[in-house]
């Protein structure tokens, strides 16, 4: 599943692309998100291994959220004697960038930030930074992952990708498509799946996929399966999934799937029989329906006033035609007044 996500659909594709080219480049980024990035640990390893792939000199180091960014790189990256000549009279990161017997710079460093003041901190330590290193030496990159709510603004040297502005409700339907098309089944089943899982769903990428893991459970009942499964699986991240959505909000999802997959071949059905029985409907005509409407057209005949001119005689149908004239019509009144097909009642349609 996480390869579909970060190399199938094309803008989170776009997102590594993007951060890569930053990184190749020598630009360091603040990669920001407000929706868990899905499969955290799949897209760390796809920007390294893309990077090296275009420049091998330098190496990754994860690094932790120190509280002093200078005061931590100076101990971990510069030996003993180094750090003796060290004087407050300069930045660390005037210090660093004025050193070139040091490993500091031969690396791309990666730092989960956890605060906005934290954020702050490190990039002014890498503005700073890379304000006084000469443009023709070779200078460490730094990827800042942070959870934000209030967008950053950029500093020298700094790119920021916020990966919310790259993904949003149309990827989780792209997703919800290559993801489903796997199942063993019909071309509509397939589709009415993918549809399900990312209007139920959104943006919740990996509790999508569990989803569609367990998907014929999931079809049969979206809301208890998914309660389910966010109880009983998490993250890849280790975190617990969060779903909130409420019974009734699950059914109104389920609700608007079907009028989207479900109710175009209910129309397609009534334009086919019209089209088989144009002369005989043609006949009666005008006919009113039971709700005052005058029909002159055979083609703008209802399923309903159809299977009121079947019953009595008007049109006459072979018993298994009649029935599955009536279950159409059924199901297209059903849907009409906002209730729910069952999978039970859809595969009565014969479209599954």
């Amino acid at each position: 599943m996480e390869q579909i996500w970060w190399e199938r659909v094309p803008n989170a594709m776009a997102f590594i692309s993007d951060v890569v080219g930053h990184l190749v480049d020598g630009k360091s980024v603040v990669l920001q998100y407000i929706s868990d990035i899905p499969w955290h640990s799949f897209m760390v390893k796809a920007v390294k291994d893309s990077v090296r792939q275009q420049n091998s000199s330098k190496s990754f180091e994860f690094i932790p959220d120190a509280g002093d960014p200078g005061v931590y790189l100076l101990k971990e990256y510069c030996k003993p004697e180094k750090r003796a000549s060290y004087r407050p009279s300069k930045t660390y990161a005037r210090f660093f960038a004025d050193s070139d017997d040091i490993v500091f710079h031969d690396r791309y460093f990666w730092v989960d930030v956890q605060s906005a003041e934290s954020l702050e901190v490190w990039t002014d330590f890498v503005s700073d930074y890379l304000k006084n290193r000469k443009q023709n030496k070779e200078a460490a990159v730094f990827i800042f992952l942070y959870h934000y709510e209030k967008k950053v603004k950029a500093k020298k040297g700094l790119r920021v990708c916020c990966f919310d502005e790259y993904v949003g409700t149309y990827d989780s339907i792209v997703f919800s498509m290559l993801a489903s098309s796997t199942v063993k089944g019909s071309s509509f089943m397939k589709t009415y799946l993918a549809e399900l899982a990312a209007n139920i769903l959104e943006n919740d990428i990996e509790l999508c996929a569990e989803c569609l893991r367990d998907h014929q459970r999931f079809v049969e009942d979206p809301y208890h399966t998914v309660l389910r499964i966010a109880r009983e699986c998490g993250r890849s991240d280790g975190k617990p999934f969060s779903f909130c959505k409420s019974a009734e909000e699950v059914r109104r999802g389920i609700w608007q799937v079907q009028i989207k997959t479900i109710y175009p071949a209910l129309e397609e059905y009534r334009e086919s029989f019209v089209g088989k029985y144009k002369d005989a409907i043609q006949k009666e005509l005008p006919i009113v329906s039971s709700y005052g409407e005058q029909y002159r057209d055979p083609e703008d005949v209802e399923l309903g006033t159809l299977v009121y001119m079947a019953g009595s005689g008007k049109i006459h149908l072979p018993t298994q035609e009649y029935e599955k004239l009536n279950c159409y019509k059924e199901a297209r009144n059903r849907l009409s007044h906002l209730s729910i097909l069952s999978l039970e009642e859809i595969g009565m349609l014969a479209i599954l």
